[in-house]
Order: structure tokens, then sequence, then C-alpha cells
């Protein structure tokens, strides 16, 4: 078996299909690092000159206002509390006290928060509302509530604090959005096309194929693992965009919080950076296996690459046809395994507030893409002893 494994693993590493897809991700690495990484601007960025205007605007508010209408008997209740944050934010980034620039600014978010959720005249941050969005409160509401117990934890933490830190630009925070984004379906399209041929190559090899002895389960066995160990080798490329955003940004370190959203709650609690990977890593590996066995059964089944692509590509692209925000408190789209895709968004929760739903939880996708993993590994198993289903056929 070792021998036929070192043969597949050549096979799979010279292959210039598989070269391509590298060389595709090295570019993709080094685009993002290069171009889309330091022009990310953060929904919510350490910007002393919108902190200044909001604080001139409210003092002179405070200072000229003479009406005893409620309204501005209610500004001037509220303005000398927000104020008082406001300035600490600006002294601290003066003195350059990053932990007192923390704990002001997560106050700042908590209070600011408190005074518009449930206001119809007070607005979030405009970027919430931008295209049109009609749950830019909502959003806000999360965007908010998310900062303020970031910046909660870093003011309590002992990792290093800086402007990167604070808008997420370090190289580790910048893995975390992008998990949280589109890195899954990257990774997910990258085992596809990687793994497409694995099976079906093996018509162009028969004489060679036949020195080699082996049951035919054992042989998709051994391709599995070399699939699974080539998608892994994926992550070199990757790794490049990694290095050079650290060089730009800072590296971060495994000590960051990250905000957990629970929706029966209604409120975050923080993780470190250093669970956050590691859960993704474990719920990555089960959909890997998923989507692995269930192109070799295909390939076994079907025996056409084009089936196994567009099999593939439906399965984690699937949600974008029936996604609809709020659907998952009328449906059960938490039973599908499409719905859980987006790993770094089930693992924060964000997918349960959007999906309106508690339901959106690793636990419940580690299982459904776990037991289709399963149930695809047991059927490529038993079909695989058929002989019209026969690798070499």
């Amino acid at each position: 078996m070792w021998a036929y494994f070192k043969f597949e693993l050549k096979q799979f590493i010279t292959n210039k299909k598989n070269i391509a897809v590298y060389v595709i991700l090295l570019f993709f690495a080094l685009f993002y690092a290069l171009k889309m990484a330091p022009a990310y601007e953060p929904v919510e960025k350490v910007d002393v000159d919108e902190m200044e205007a909001r604080y001139l605007t409210r003092e002179e508010f405070l200072n000229t206002a003479k009406s005893n209408h409620w309204a501005v008997e209610y500004a001037r209740a509220i303005f000398p509390q927000w104020n008082e944050y406001e300035k600490a934010r600006m002294d601290a980034l003066v003195q350059k006290d990053n932990v007192k620039y923390a704990e002001a600014t997560a106050n700042w978010y908590t209070y600011s928060d408190m005074l518009t959720y449930k206001s119809r005249d007070m607005f979030y941050n405009p970027a919430y509302y931008t295209y049109d969005n009609s749950y830019g409160h909502k959003d806000g509401h999360y965007g908010y509530s998310y900062s303020a117990s970031r910046f909660e934890a870093y003011s309590k933490g002992a990792t290093e604090l800086s402007i990167s830190v604070f808008e997420e630009r370090t190289a580790i925070q910048t893995l975390q959005r992008l998990l949280h984004s589109y890195l899954p379906f990257v990774l997910f399209a990258t085992l596809i096309f990687l793994t497409v041929d694995i099976v079906l190559k093996d018509r162009h090899n028969k004489s060679a194929l036949q020195g080699f002895p082996i049951a035919d389960w054992k042989k998709l066995l051994i391709k599995g693992s070399v699939s699974f160990l080539g998608t892994i080798f994926a992550f070199i490329p990757l790794s490049i965009g990694f290095i050079i955003i650290g060089i730009q940004s800072g590296f971060g370190d495994l000590s960051l919080p990250v905000p957990i959203y629970s929706y029966v709650e209604g409120n975050f609690t923080n993780s470190t950076m250093g669970e956050y990977f590691l859960k993704n890593s474990v719920f990555l590996v089960v959909w890997f296996l998923f989507l692995i066995s269930l192109i070799l059964l295909l390939s076994i089944l079907v025996k056409a690459e084009f089936a196994s692509v567009v099999v593939g590509l439906a399965i984690i692209s699937a949600e974008w046809i029936y996604f609809e925000r709020e659907m998952g408190a009328y449906t059960e789209v938490h039973r599908y395994p499409t719905s859980y895709v987006q790993v770094g968004q089930i693992l924060t929760g964000y997918r349960n507030f959007v999906y309106e739903s508690k339901s959106f939880t690793a636990e419940n996708g580690l299982f459904i893409v776990g037991a289709c993993a399963v149930v695809c590994i047991v059927l490529t198993f038993i079909i695989s002893h058929f002989k019209k289903f026969k690798l070499l056929s």
C-alpha cells in the first residue's frame, strides 16, 4: 500500500491541473495581500477627526441650545456622558495609552448602542445602511455590541495592542475575517478541482496500475488520503499572503479575542483566536472528508469529471439560492448541510443572527456534515465491491 500511496502522491503533485490550481491560489494570496488587504476599510475604525467632530457638535449644542422641548432636554441628559467617553478616547490616543483607549471605546460602544437601538430618531454608523440595507439598524446593533465586547476584552487582556489590532488589520485578524467571509468557499472549491480526476485519471494508466494488486476500496482510501493531503498543501501558497500582511500590519497573536454571539442571550462572550482557529480546523476537516468521499462516490458511479464538479460546486454554493434573512425562524434550513459552508460565521454565531435562529451551531453542523461524510464513505465502500464499478473497468 505504501508503494501505491507514493505512486498516487507523485501523480497528484505532477498533475498539471493541480499545479495550475496552486499557482492560482498563490496569485490570489499575493493579490489580496498587496492590493485588497491594505485597502480594507473597517466600518468601525480609529478616526480621530470623526471623534472630534462628534464631540464638538455635542459641546456646541450643550452650550447654545435654549429650548425646553423634550427632545432638547433629552439631548442635554445624554450628551455629557457620551462626550465624556468620546474625550477619553481622544485623550488616550494622544497619550498613546492603548489600554485606556480600549476601555473608553468599550464604554462608548455600549452607551451608544443602548441609546440608539430602541430609538427611531437615532442611527448607527452610516456604513450599516448602505445599499438600501433594510436591516441596517439590526446590523448596527450587532456591530456596536460586537465592538463593545471586543474592546472590553482588549482592555482586560494581556495581548499587545495597536491601531492595527483595533481595526482588525493584523494577519491573524485578517485570516479570521476571511474565514468569516469567502475563504471557506475558496478552500472547498480548491478541494473539488484537486480531487475531481483522482479516480478517473486511472483510465489512462491501466497498465501501470495492474502492477498494484490492491482491492479497489483500499485504492479509494489511499486516493482520498492523497486528496486530503493535497488540499492541506493548498495552505502553503495561501500562507505567503499571510506573511506579507503580517509584515505590513503585524501578525497579532492567538490570545486576541473573538466575540461569539449568543442568539438566546442576545449578547456576546469572548473566545480566543487559538480556540477559534482550532474549532475552524475541525469543522474544515469534516467538510473536506465529506466532499472527498462524495467525489470518490460520484467518480465510481457516474465516471464523469463534469458531474463531480457540478455536484461539488452546487453543494458549497446552494445556500445562495435559498438564503433569506430571518428565514430560520419559520423554516428548517438548519437541517441542510449546505447551510454550514460558512464555517467561520457558524462558530461566531453570526449565522444565528442573520437567520434569526438558535439552531445554527457548530455541534449541529459537525453532526450533519459528518453524517453525510459517513454515508458517502459507507456507500463508496459497498459499491466498490461490485464488478460493474471496478476502477479499471
